[in-house]
């Protein structure tokens, strides 16, 4: 986790948060500046500004940091959150003079730098906003959340746009790093790697001892460690370059060299991370039988279980070769994939065993769904952002995300109790993070998947959630009533998604907040294609036939699913599965969403998506102010199909009787 504080230990101060969004508009607060000083000091009316800041009280902290620009107080820190609060106004050009004020008063102050790459981006100014970005790692490196910030500007932004030098070498730096998201890193990472690292490996045929490999040896492996390429030709030659040492390791045993073993390592935590979704051949299939062998007969040696871990998780071998689990080594790097392959999975296993179970697993779907996730873990994540000083109220929260619209709701924020249902292995469990003083029920079909959540919010040394093996169905028996529920690509999984949604509504108070992602019928007209296809040929949900699928696809010689190729989930073996060979979809339209959502008494408030996005749609429907009104979003899907590709993502509160 990063640290807060500037350069070292210090105390967390309010003018440290970093992003908000104010539910009024700009002139209101021009009109109505009515600060009651009683003659206090200058350091008291600043300090009263920050007081309100931290209480999500923005309008009267909004009001105070206006006072205090108006009195000529020259404070760093009330310009810089001052230019937050206008940022999130929509009003960026007096959002950045702010912040440049902040700078320009203090330079070396890395939060208001930060602040500023975040309005920047809003403005377009790409390359200005990221130099922003890398000020503030100068002058601060232990700046709490400024590499989570940075990766997702690298995700959002066209690389291209950007200085090269400067973004490799960020890259470098983010891939070191193991509390990011490093997935997000993908876009740059290939713009800037991508056609090297390739043009390098097919050299010399696949000589792993010319120079361009090895000048690159280091970015090669962190990132087959920790980023799941996808990327066709990337995969095919790392598939060749797969069977290619397999071969040799089964013909010239002793001729393996050091930093051929270092990447045969790194390759196995990379196909460890994708599921082992590259196809093989019968000749690779002989050599891993002979390899397997050798190590039955006490030939251990770190190149044969390198090799298989490219093909096999090593925890599932053990029955086969018991001696893996107690083989050493002094090789830290080969100590890495031990861990990643035999010491968490059994940990996990270990952990599952003790998760609570409430309920029963009845209906014939979730049985089916349950399957599916106990074989396939969803997602498979190794890092992750998690910290500590980014907790804010729960209407900043949801504000931040449907803006335009905004909340104005007052929720006690003593002990807010959430729910996320459906977790998987516990990715969203780190987003729930940001609910200033919550308490969080994780529940889910799968203990496969849980015993991965576990293990995960044990090593973040999250201590605020509790994980329940359960049906959605049954929801009702946690005796509990949730301020925020958030239920993501759950849902359209379920045998009646209405059942579902109306389990959840039943255990949401009143006042209370619900997140839903459902899949879009529109945007996924090329996985209808797919599951066609999957029909046709009569194709399983196993590794072995979602490999078979892949490779028709990346063939060529079927057009109606080529284009899956472009979608993320297409590079690892259960997000393939989950994409195209789920037991269970629904797909929806939006006027099927507003026919569900008014059915259960739920008010919209608004989708999740990017700015850029949302600026669209306000330049077709000026006059939706809150970019609330469904059938201006179907109107909306029908000229951009691809808008809700992933899923649609939006919050609804129960309405008000």
């Amino acid at each position: 986790m990063n640290d807060s504080g500037q350069k070292g230990e210090r105390k967390k101060t309010v003018y440290e948060i970093k992003t908000f969004t104010v539910p009024f508009a700009l002139d209101e607060i021009k009109t109505n500046i009515t600060v009651n000083t009683n003659s206090p000091s200058k350091e008291q009316i600043i300090n009263q500004a920050f007081k309100f800041h931290s209480q999500g009280n923005l309008p009267e902290a909004s009001k105070y940091y206006q006072y205090c620009v108006e009195q000529g107080f020259k404070d760093y820190r009330v310009f810089s959150n001052y230019g937050v609060i206008l940022k999130d106004l929509g009003n960026l050009q007096e959002a950045e003079l702010s912040c440049r004020k902040a700078i320009e008063i203090k330079p070396d102050f890395a939060d208001a730098h930060l602040n500023l790459g975040i309005i920047l981006k809003d403005l377009g100014k790409l390359q200005e906003a990221f130099d922003s970005y890398l000020k503030a790692i100068d002058i601060n490196p232990t700046l709490s959340n400024i590499y989570a910030s940075i990766t997702r500007f690298l995700k959002d932004s066209d690389p291209s746009k950007l200085n090269k030098a400067k973004l490799k070498n960020i890259i470098n730096i983010l891939l070191e790093k193991n509390n990011i998201s490093h997935k997000e890193l993908t876009r740059a990472f290939n713009f800037i790697y991508i056609n090297e690292i390739i043009f390098s490996l097919e050299k010399k045929n696949l000589d792993f001892s010319n120079t361009d490999i090895l000048a690159n040896k280091k970015i090669i492996i962190n990132a087959l460690k920790k980023i799941t390429f996808k990327d066709i030709r990337l995969e095919k030659v790392l598939t060749d370059i797969r069977k290619y040492l397999c071969n040799k390791i089964t013909k010239h045993k002793e001729e393996i060299r050091d930093y051929e073993l270092q990447f045969i390592i790194a390759l196995g935590e990379q196909c460890f991370l994708n599921e082992y979704v590259y196809s093989l051949s019968k000749e690779e299939e002989v050599s891993l039988k002979t390899i397997i062998k050798r190590c039955q007969d006490n030939e251990l040696s770190e190149s044969y279980i390198s090799i298989l871990s490219c093909y096999f998780p090593l925890y599932k071998l053990l029955d086969q070769i018991p001696l893996l689990k107690s083989f050493n080594s002094s090789n830290q790097s080969f100590k890495e994939l031990i861990k990643c392959q035999i010491t968490e999975p059994l940990k996990e296993i270990e952990l599952a065993k003790n998760i609570k179970k409430l309920g029963s697993i009845n209906d014939n779907i979730s049985l089916k769904v349950k399957s599916q996730y106990e074989e396939n873990p969803y997602p498979r994540w190794r890092y992750g952002n998690h910290s500590e000083s980014q907790k804010i109220s729960i209407v900043q929260a949801i504000n931040n995300e449907i803006n335009p619209n905004y909340i104005r709701q007052n929720i006690d924020n003593n002990q807010l109790k959430v729910l996320i249902a459906g977790c998987g292995t516990g990715n969203q469990i780190l987003q729930t993070q940001r609910y200033k003083n919550s308490q969080i029920t994780a529940i889910d079909l799968s203990l496969s998947s849980l015993g991965y959540a576990q293990r995960k919010i044990n090593e973040l040394k999250i201590n605020n959630v509790e994980l329940i093996e359960m049906d959605i169905l049954e929801v009702i028996l946690l005796g509990e009533q949730f301020d925020i529920i958030e239920c993501a690509g759950v849902l359209h999984h379920m045998d009646n998604p209405s059942k579902g949604l109306q389990a959840l509504v039943g255990v949401l108070k009143n006042n209370g907040f619900l997140k839903l992602g459902l899949y879009s019928e529109l945007a996924r007209k090329d996985i209808v294609e797919a599951k066609n296809y999957i029909a046709r040929k009569n194709l399983k949900p196993t590794t072995t036939e979602i490999r078979r699928f892949r490779k028709d696809v990346i063939s060529g010689s079927h057009p109606e699913i080529e284009n899956l190729q472009m979608r993320s989930s297409f590079y690892s073996t259960s997000e393939c599965r989950d994409l195209c060979f789920h037991a269970q979809e629904h797909r929806f339209t939006i006027h099927q969403l507003q026919e569900t959502l008014t059915s259960n008494g739920l008010k919209f408030l608004g989708f999740l998506l990017q700015k850029p996005v949302k600026n669209l749609y306000k330049n077709y429907f000026p006059e939706d102010k809150t970019q609330t009104k469904l059938q201006n979003w179907a109107t909306f899907e029908e000229k951009h199909p691809n808008t809700f590709r992933a899923m649609y993502q939006f919050w609804v509160s129960k309405k008000e009787s």
